[in-house]
């Protein structure tokens, strides 16, 4: 093998060192590549309860990925969102994957409300709806 290396010029030397290299460059980027996406998460949200009793309570509950960062509007059958500070912000599932929020719910009509949770867990993101009535 030195036989082989020592016959060769420094110019034909360097053509199958830079070879050799970028191959090996192209089966590490696409082990790095194959490992970060086998990686990602599959994501799910469950709904555990949703419902409100106007001007009383409002509740609603999720399972999830533990550690999810959640977020929640909910839109009444007025079309208007519900305003309350306790549905603001960003907030974390526990350590077994459950959130609750609860409110004073205000609107000007009974019936029809959808909740929206979007939760993003390891920079992925997903949306979910739950219909469910005010009384």
């Amino acid at each position: 093998m030195s036989k082989l290396f020592a016959s060769l010029r420094p110019k034909h030397l360097f053509l199958v060192v830079s070879l050799v290299t970028v191959l090996l460059a192209l089966l590490i980027s696409s082990f790095v590549y194959t490992s970060a996406h086998a990686a990602a998460p599959k994501l799910s949200v469950q709904f555990t309860c949703a419902q409100a009793v106007n001007h009383r309570s409002g509740e609603v509950c999720v399972h999830t990925q533990d550690r999810a960062a959640l977020t929640i509007k909910v839109r009444y059958c007025t079309g208007y969102y519900a305003t309350s500070k306790s549905l603001k912000g960003t907030q974390d599932a526990d350590a077994r994957g459950n959130h609750n929020w609860s409110w004073v719910p205000d609107t000007k009509c009974k019936g029809a409300a959808t909740a929206y949770v979007t939760e993003t867990y390891n920079r992925h993101t997903l949306s979910v709806s739950k219909s469910f009535s005010v009384k």
